[in-house]
């Protein structure tokens, strides 16, 4: 009798443990957070860049504080930085997409957007 009711009450902790995890793959959903954000429209490239024209610009956007934070935890490893900006400064890429965390553990992500195509686009240079 003892083991029947010790297996019981071990499915039902189980089975409590188990209603806790799926509740809390439950709870979440998609949602828009607040950006901090800035952007600059440019015509040209981004190493010579020239006022937006309506026949071709691009969008450099750079995004900050806790959205950057978090793109760059998504991102997986760190890549040698070419052009660090501070010693110790960590740079991970994946296509157009550029993250860095400084030492100072501030984070800013980079993207661009070819306004005409719609395509990425490197948002940042050295």
């Amino acid at each position: 009798m003892k083991i029947i009711i010790g297996k019981v009450l071990g499915c039902f902790i189980f089975l409590l443990a188990s209603a806790k995890c799926f509740s809390q793959e439950s709870d979440w959903r998609f949602d828009y957070k607040p950006l901090d954000a800035g952007y600059g429209l440019y015509s040209g490239e981004l190493s010579d860049p020239r006022p937006a024209e309506k026949s071709g610009s691009s969008i450099s956007i750079k995004i900050e504080k806790q959205a950057a934070k978090e793109i760059f935890d998504q991102m997986g490893s760190d890549l040698p930085n070419a052009c660090p900006s501070e010693a110790g400064e960590r740079m991970r890429k994946n296509n157009d997409l550029v993250c860095y965390k400084k030492r100072s553990a501030q984070y800013i992500c980079y993207v661009g957007i070819d306004l005409k195509s719609g395509k990425s686009k490197i948002g940042v240079i050295c």
